[in-house]
C-alpha cells in the first residue's frame, strides 16, 4: 500500500510495536523518499489487494480475534461503500488491529457500545476521501495529546486544541480538493472544513472515540454549505468545529445559529451525520452532487434553537414515542430544570456545609485542589475513623481525615458521621445523605458525576466495604483502608474499580486475615468474569493499623478511572440497606427492594438476560447505546423469554429517571418491567 511521504514524516516507529506484539514497520527496500511504500503489518500475515481481499480479511480477523473480530470485519464488508470492493486487504487488517488496540488501551473506549464501535470507530474512512492507512500515524500523534485525559470529552478537547498545530494544517480554500484524506491535507498544509473534519474524526477514532462528519448541503438562506464533527462523549452525541477549539467546551461554534435554522426533513437544508452502516439517506457531498456513496442519518433536531418555553417541552408531552434525537433533547432540558431546582434547594445546606435527611446532619470539611473547568471537576469523599466513642474522639478523627490525602485535582471532602456509634458509616441514613451531598457538588460546583471517588480509613474503611458495593453506580473508584467488612460481600463491585489497603500486622478483629481472604475472592471473581472486578489489594508486611501514609498510592490509580454508567453486565446484591435502582436495573415496586436479593443482568446485542434470586420481577432503565431502541429487544428471565418487542422512548421514562436519581449520566429514556415467566 502506498502512503505519501507527508504521512511518513508523522509516523516514527516508536509507539505501535509496543502496543501490538508482532506489529512491526515494513518498508519497501530501495524506495525513494518521495514514494516510500510502508505498512504496519502483523508478522506472517500480508493480505493482497483485489477481489479476494475482503474474504481473506474476514478470515484473518477471525483467526486473530475470534468471533468478535469476524463480526467487526463482516460489518465493514457488509456496509462498504461503492468503489471499495477491491480495497487493500492489509489496510483493512491493520485498521482493525489498531481500532482494537484503542478499544483496550483508552479508558473511555472500553465502554463504547459495540454498535457505536463498529459504525463510528472502526471504519477506515469518513466520507469519500482517498483510502489510505491513516491509523498508524494518527495514533502515533493522538495518543500523546490525550495522555492524562480521564474522559472522552477531555480527550476530544485536547485533540481539537493540539492536533492541527501539530500537523500544521489549517483552513485554506487554496487546497486541491475539498475531501482531502489526512496525508493530502498534511502534504498541502491546508484544508477545507471537510478536510479538517476528516482529520479530527480520524484522530478521535484512533484513540477509540466514536466520531463522524456532520454538515449541511445549504444553510437556511442558501448562501453555502459547511461540515463539522460530531463526537460521542460517553453518553450522547456532541458537536465541535474542527480546528475551532473552544475552552468553554463542546456544542459551541460560529455555525450554531445557522444550524439552529435548519429545516428537518428537507434534504438540502437539514443537518446530516455520516454513517458507515447503510441507511436510506445519504450525506450531502457538495463536491460530488447526487452521489449516494456515503450513508447518513438526519440529526437536525439536535441543532434547532431552543427559546426557553421551547418546542422541546412539548415533545412527548402527550405520551407519544420520542425519536433518539428528541429523547436526547428532552433529557437535556429536563436535567437543566432538575439541576436548577436542586441547586436552589441545596443552596442553604451547601453554604452551611451541612446536609440534612430527616433528623440526621452530615457536616463536611472541604479542600480544593487544581483548577479543572466546570463540569470536569472531581469529588473525593473521605470517611474518618473512630466510632463507638465520645463525640470529641470522633471529631478528632474527622479533623485528622481532612489532612490525610491530597488528590492532584478536585474537591476533597471529609464528612463528619452523623452519629458516634460503632457503625458510623453503615446506617441507612448515610446513603441518602451522600446522594444529597453529591447532588450539591454536581449542581452547584461543576463536579462531573462520572468522577466521584470514595475512600475511608479504619471505621471509614468499614464504610467503604459497605457503601462501595451497594452504591457502586455513584462512584468512579473506591479505596478501603484498614477497615472490616462485617457481613458485606464484594458482588456489587463488578463495575467499580476497588482498592484495598491493609497493614500485615493489623490483627484487631482479624482485619489482616479478612483482607487476605478478600484478595483471593476478588482475584477469583476477576478471572471468572472477564471485564469485571478491576481491583488491587495491597497488604503491607509488618505494618500495624497505621500504614504510615503508604496507602496514598491509591490516588493516581483512582484518578485514572471514570464511572461506568451503563455497563453491559451488572451484578446487584442488595445489602441490609436496600436501594430501588442500581445502574440500569431497578425494582418494579418499592416492596421489591428486599435484603439479600441478587440479580445478574447482561446485555449482548439486542438480548438482555436476567438471573435473579429472591426476586420475580425487575424494572429495566434503557437508553440508546445500551441497546438500539429503534429495534426490538429480547429479554430472557431465568432462561425463558419474558419479553420480545420494541420499548419506546418516552418523556415519562426520562422524568421518572431524573426524579429517582438526579444524575445526568444515568438518565434513562425508556423503561420496561419484566416478570419471570
Amino acid at each position: 500500500m502506498l502512503v505519501p511521504a507527508a504521512l511518513l514524516l508523522l509516523c516514527p516507529a516508536s509507539l505501535l510495536p509496543a502496543l501490538i506484539p508482532g506489529f512491526t514497520p515494513v518498508f519497501t527496500p530501495g524506495a525513494p523518499a518521495s514514494s516510500l511504500a510502508t505498512s504496519w503489518t502483523v508478522e506472517g500475515e500480508w493480505l493482497p489487494s483485489g477481489a479476494d481481499s475482503w474474504d481473506q480479511f474476514v478470515e484473518a480477523a477471525k483467526a486473530r480475534h475470534g468471533d468478535f473480530g469476524a463480526k467487526a470485519a463482516l460489518f465493514l464488508q457488509e456496509h462498504r461503500p461503492a468503489g471499495d470492493e477491491e480495497i487493500d486487504g492489509q489496510l483493512l487488517l491493520d485498521n482493525l488491529e489498531l481500532a482494537l488496540v484503542a478499544r483496550e488501551r483508552f479508558p473511555w473506549a472500553m465502554d463504547v457500545p459495540e454498535e457505536l464501535f463498529f459504525n463510528d470507530v472502526l471504519p477506515y474512512a469518513v466520507l469519500d476521501e482517498t483510502r489510505e492507512s491513516w491509523r498508524p500515524a494518527m495514533l502515533e500523534r493522538a495518543a500523546p495529546l490525550v495522555e492524562g485525559c480521564k474522559t472522552a470529552e477531555e480527550a476530544i478537547q485536547a485533540l481539537n486544541k493540539g492536533l492541527f498545530n501539530l500537523v500544521d494544517v489549517h483552513y485554506n480554500t487554496g487546497r486541491k480538493r475539498p475531501n482531502a484524506c489526512p496525508s493530502e491535507s498534511m502534504a498541502q498544509k491546508k484544508a477545507t472544513c471537510t478536510g479538517l473534519t476528516i482529520l479530527l474524526v480520524d484522530a478521535c477514532r484512533s484513540v477509540g472515540i466514536p466520531a463522524r462528519a456532520a454538515g449541511v448541503y445549504r444553510w437556511h438562506d442558501d448562501r453555502g454549505n459547511h461540515t463539522w464533527a460530531e463526537v460521542w462523549d460517553g453518553s450522547r452525541w456532541r458537536f465541535t468545529g474542527a480546528d475551532e477549539y473552544d475552552a468553554k467546551g463542546l456544542d459551541r461554534g460560529w455555525f450554531t445559529d445557522d444550524a439552529s435554522k435548519a429545516t428537518a426533513g428537507d434534504r438540502q437544508h437539514a443537518v446530516w451525520a455520516s454513517s458507515w452502516k447503510r441507511v436510506d439517506a445519504y450525506f450531502p457531498l457538495v463536491w460530488s452532487r447526487g452521489s449516494k456513496r456515503v450513508a447518513a442519518v438526519e440529526v437536525t433536531q439536535r441543532y434547532l434553537k431552543d427559546d426557553g418555553s421551547s418546542d422541546v417541552d412539548k415533545l412527548g408531552a402527550d405520551g407519544e414515542e420520542l425519536s433518539e434525537e428528541a429523547a436526547l433533547k428532552v433529557a437535556q432540558r429536563e436535567w437543566e430544570k432538575r439541576k436548577a431546582t436542586l441547586a436552589s434547594e441545596l443552596k442553604a445546606e451547601d453554604e452551611a456545609k451541612a446536609f440534612r435527611v430527616g433528623d440526621k446532619v452530615l457536616r463536611i470539611k472541604e479542600k480544593r485542589f487544581g483548577d479543572a473547568p466546570e463540569g470536569q471537576r472531581s469529588l473525593w469523599i473521605s470517611m474518618h475513623g473512630g466510632g463507638g466513642a465520645p463525640a470529641r474522639v470522633n471529631d478528632q478523627q474527622w479533623n485528622n481525615q481532612i489532612r490525610l490525602y491530597e488528590p492532584a485535582e478536585g474537591f476533597y471532602v471529609a464528612p463528619r458521621a452523623p452519629t458516634d456509634t460503632w457503625n458510623l458509616w453503615h446506617q441507612g441514613h448515610i446513603d441518602p445523605l451522600f446522594d444529597r451531598m453529591i447532588a450539591s457538588y454536581v449542581t452547584r460546583h461543576g463536579v462531573d458525576p462520572n468522577r466521584v471517588y470514595l475512600m475511608g480509613y479504619s471505621a471509614g474503611g468499614d464504610g467503604v466495604y459497605q457503601l462501595a458495593p451497594r452504591m457502586a453506580d455513584r462512584f468512579a473508584a473506591a479505596s478501603m483502608m484498614a477497615g472490616h467488612p462485617n457481613e458485606t460481600k464484594p458482588d456489587g463491585l463488578r463495575n467499580l474499580p476497588f482498592m484495598l489497603f491493609m497493614g500485615g500486622a493489623d490483627k484487631a478483629y482479624d482485619r489482616n486475615k479478612i483482607a487476605a481472604q478478600w484478595r483471593v475472592k476478588l482475584a477469583e471473581m476477576f478471572v471468572a468474569d472477564p471485564g469485571g472486578y478491576d481491583h488491587r489489594v495491597i497488604i503491607y508486611p509488618g505494618l500495624p493499623h497505621w500504614m504510615k501514609g503508604k496507602d496514598r498510592e491509591c490516588l493516581p490509580w483512582m484518578a485514572e478511572r471514570t464511572r461506568k454508567a451503563w455497563p453491559k453486565k451488572i451484578v446487584w446484591l442488595q445489602d441490609d440497606v436496600t436501594h430501588g435502582r442500581f445502574y440500569w436495573l431497578g425494582v418494579a415496586a418499592p416492596e421489591d427492594a428486599k435484603q439479600r436479593t441478587r440479580v445478574v443482568a447482561e446485555v449482548k446485542g439486542q438480548t438482555i438476560t436476567i438471573e435473579a434470586e429472591g426476586l420475580d420481577r425487575v424494572a429495566l432503565r434503557l437508553v440508546d447505546g445500551l441497546v438500539d431502541l429503534d429495534q426490538p429487544i429480547t429479554v430472557m428471565f431465568g432462561g425463558k423469554k419474558a419479553f420480545e418487542g420494541r420499548v419506546p422512548r418516552t418523556r415519562e421514562a426520562i422524568e421518572a429517571s431524573l426524579m429517582e436519581r438526579a444524575d445526568p449520566g444515568l438518565v434513562a429514556t425508556a423503561r420496561l418491567v419484566v416478570a419471570r415467566p
